[in-house]
C-alpha cells in the first residue's frame, strides 16, 4: 500500500482512556502500548484482553449453529456411501481456490477418494455458477454439486441444477439474494435464518466449520474412514484464504490465522514451499503478511490472467516435480500481472486527474485497453488515492466487465442494487463487487451509480485524517516492546497493525528502484530499515528531522531476523528548517 498523502490529511491520535489502559497494563502484565492497542479494539477488562490475546479455537462457537450444516454433512456422507458423483464448484480467487483445495484434500485424506472440481475461467465464464457449466456437469453424471465462495445469489442456476437432478450445497459468505436460491443446503453466516454468531468468515472458514461438522457426523454414523479426520490439519490453507480475501482478523478468523501460521510452519505443503521459493520468502519467518503479499497474489495471478486450476494444483499436489514448474509458471504470470497493473494504474490515475467529475461521490472509468482480471486491484489503488468508491471497467467480448471497491461507510452492493436496471449482471458485498454492463449504457450507469452512492453512504466521502495509535520516542523502542506488541496479532483487516508516531527522527536514506525510499534509523533495538513505498519524491524531507507514522514488523531473511518500520506517513519535523 502506498504511503498516505500527508499534505492533504491531518494527523490525529485515536481517543483513549488513560486510567483504563493503565489498569489493563498492570492486570495483564503488558506494556502500556500493547494495552492501548487492546483498548482501541474495544477491550476494557482483563478477562476480555486475556481471551483476545489467547486467540484460541476452543472459544469457537458450535458449528451446528450454522443453518443447514448438519443437513449438508449428512448429504455428503450419503453420497460417499452410495458412490454418487460429487463435484466442487469453486471460484478463481484465493478464497475460492483454497476452499476447493481444503474440501478436496479432506475427502482424499479421510475417505481415500478424489472429488471432481470445476473452477470457471474468469474471462470466458465470469464469476459464479453458469448454465453451460451446469449442463456439462449434469451430462457427466454429477449428483451433488458443492459450490464454494459462490452460489448465494445464483437463483436461476440453482433451479437449473435442480431440474437436471442435482442436489446443490452452497458454501458461501457473500450477501444473499432475496429470495434465497432453492438449494438442498445453504451454508452462509449472512443468511437471516443462520444462527452462527460470527459473521466475518471467508468461504474457506465456512468450509472449515463443515469439516468439523463432518467429523462429528462420522463419529455418530460410525462410517469407515481411511484416517481419522483432523480439520485442524487444513488450517494452513484456511488461514491463507482468510487473509487473502481480506476477511476481518477478529474473533474466530484471528484464531484461524494464528493456528494456520503455526500449522504451515510445522508442515509446509510442496506447492506453498515452491511459491515461497519463487517469491524469495522464508518459511521460518512466515507471517500473515506473506499470505497477503506473497502467496495470495501468486495464486490469484493464475486466475486473473489464465487458468485458476493451476493454483489449485499447487495446493493439492504432493509431488515436488509437479509443483516446481507450476510455481515457476505462476511466478511469470504474477510478474505479468504486476506490469499490467502498473500500466493500468498510471492510466487510471491520469483519467482521475483529468476528470471533470471530481465533485462526484464516486469515480467510474472504462478503457478497451485494460485487462478484466486486474481492474479490481487498480480500483483499490484509486480508492486509496481519492478516498471515494471506484469502479473500473475493461472491455471484453463486446461488453464492459467491471470491478468496484469501496470505502468505510459506503455499501457498494447496496448502491448497485439501486441502479441494477442498468446492469446485465452483478454481485458482491459491502466493500467490493463485480458487474457486467453494455457499453452503450456506460454514461447512464456512471451517473446512476454516483447518485446511488450519495443515497446509501453513512459517512461523507473524501480523504480522511491519518490516525495513529500512540506516540513513542524512538529511544523507548526496543525488541521487548515489539515482541509485546506482536501479541495483538495476527494483523490485518479489522485488526490493524500498530501505527506509531515518532517525531523529529533523523535518518539516512537512499532511493530504491521503483521510486521507493529506504531509511536507516537508529534505535535501542539496533539499526532499523524504514521502507516508504512510492515516496522517492519526498527524499528532500530527510535533509532534516522528520515525523513518521510507522508500523513495526519483524522480517526473516536467510534465517536471520531483523526489525523493519513500514512508513505509513511522513512530514518535516517541527525542528526542521
Amino acid at each position: 500500500m502506498d504511503v498516505l498523502a500527508t499534505t492533504e490529511r491531518a494527523w490525529l491520535a485515536r481517543s483513549v482512556d488513560g486510567p483504563v489502559i493503565e489498569k489493563l497494563s498492570s492486570s495483564c502484565n503488558i506494556s502500556t502500548a500493547t494495552a492501548t492497542l487492546l483498548y482501541l479494539r474495544g477491550l476494557s477488562t482483563a478477562d476480555e484482553a486475556t481471551q483476545f490475546l489467547a486467540a484460541s479455537l476452543s472459544d469457537m462457537a458450535d458449528p451446528g449453529l450454522m443453518a443447514d450444516i448438519n443437513r449438508a454433512a449428512l448429504r455428503l456422507l450419503s453420497a460417499i456411501k452410495n458412490g454418487e458423483k460429487i463435484i466442487i464448484y469453486g471460484d478463481y480467487d484465493v478464497d475460492g481456490v483454497t476452499s476447493t483445495a481444503v474440501l478436496w484434500l479432506f475427502f482424499r485424506d479421510v475417505f481415500g477418494i478424489q472429488l471432481g472440481s470445476y473452477i470457471p475461467h474468469r474471462l470466458r465464464e465470469g464469476y459464479g455458477l453458469n448454465a453451460d457449466a451446469i449442463r456439462t456437469l449434469a451430462e457427466d453424471g454429477t449428483q451433488v454439486l458443492v459450490t464454494v465462495d459462490n452460489g448465494s445469489s445464483a437463483n436461476e442456476e440453482a433451479r437449473l441444477a435442480k431440474s437436471l437432478g442435482m442436489d446443490v450445497i452452497v458454501i458461501d459468505h457473500h450477501q444473499v439474494s432475496d429470495p434465497e436460491p432453492d438449494v438442498y443446503a445453504h451454508l452462509n453466516p449472512h443468511r437471516q435464518s443462520c444462527g452462527y454468531p460470527y459473521k466475518g468468515l471467508a468461504a474457506v472458514g465456512v468450509v472449515f466449520l463443515l469439516l468439523v461438522e463432518l467429523r462429528r457426523a462420522l463419529r455418530v454414523a460410525k462410517t469407515p474412514v481411511k484416517v481419522n479426520p483432523r480439520p485442524d490439519h487444513y488450517l494452513d490453507l484456511v488461514a491463507l484464504g482468510t487473509v487473502a480475501d481480506v476477511a476481518p482478523l477478529t474473533g474466530l478468523n484471528r484464531a484461524i490465522v494464528r493456528y494456520g501460521l503455526t500449522r504451515m510452519k510445522a508442515y509446509c505443503r510442496p506447492g506453498i514451499k515452491a511459491m515461497l521459493t519463487q517469491a524469495g520468502g522464508d518459511i521460518l519467518g512466515l507471517s500473515e503478511r506473506d499470505f497477503g503479499y506473497k502467496l495470495g497474489p501468486r495464486i490469484n495471478a493464475a486466475g486473473r490472467l489464465d487458468d485458476a486450476t493451476r493454483g489449485l494444483r499447487l495446493l493439492i499436489s504432493d509431488d515436488q516435480d509437479i509443483v516446481d514448474p507450476l510455481a515457476r509458471l505462476v511466478e511469470e504470470q504474477n510478474k505479468e500481472r504486476k506490469h499490467l497493473q502498473a500500466t493500468m494504474t498510471d492510466e487510471a490515475l491520469e483519467m482521475s486527474e483529468r476528470s471533470e467529475n471530481e465533485a462526484q461521490s464516486a469515480l467510474v472509468f472504462a478503457s478497451p485497453e485494460w485487462h478484466p482480471g486486474v481492474v479490481g486491484i487498480v480500483a483499490s489503488r484509486l480508492v486509496e488515492t481519492h478516498g471515494k468508491p471506484v469502479i473500473l471497467f475493461a472491455e471484453d467480448g463486446g461488453v464492459l466487465k467491471g470491478s468496484a471497491r469501496s470505502i468505510p461507510g459506503v455499501d457498494v452492493k447496496a448502491a448497485l442494487d439501486l441502479c441494477s436496471d442498468k446492469l446485465m449482471r452483478y454481485g458482491g458485498h459491502v466493500a467490493a463487487a463485480g458487474m457486467t454492463l453494455k457499453p452503450s449504457l456506460f454514461d447512464e450507469f456512471r451517473l446512476a451509480f454516483c447518485d446511488a452512492v450519495d443515497r446509501v453512504k453513512t459517512v461523507s466521502t473524501g480523504l480522511k485524517p491519518v490516525f495513529y495509535d500512540f506516540q513513542l520516542a524512538l529511544k523507548d523502542f526496543d525488541r521487548a516492546l515489539l515482541n509485546d506488541l506482536m501479541q495483538v496479532g495476527p494483523f490485518g483487516h479489522g485488526n490493524q497493525a500498530p501505527r506509531i508516531l515518532s517525531t523529529n527522527v533523523h535518518a539516512a536514506h537512499r532511493i530504491l528502484r521503483g521510486g521507493h525510499l529506504k531509511l536507516l534509523i537508529s534505535t535501542p533495538a539496533g539499526p532499523v530499515d524504514g521502507l516508504a513505498w512510492n515516496r522517492a519524491a519526498d527524499a528532500h524531507m530527510l535533509a532534516g528531522p522528520v515525523d513518521l507514522i510507522f508500523t513495526p514488523d519483524i522480517e526473516v531473511w536467510q534465517g536471520r531476523e531483523k526489525v523493519v518500520f513500514r512508513i505509513e506517513a511522513m512530514r518535516p519535523g517541527e525542528c526542521a528548517g
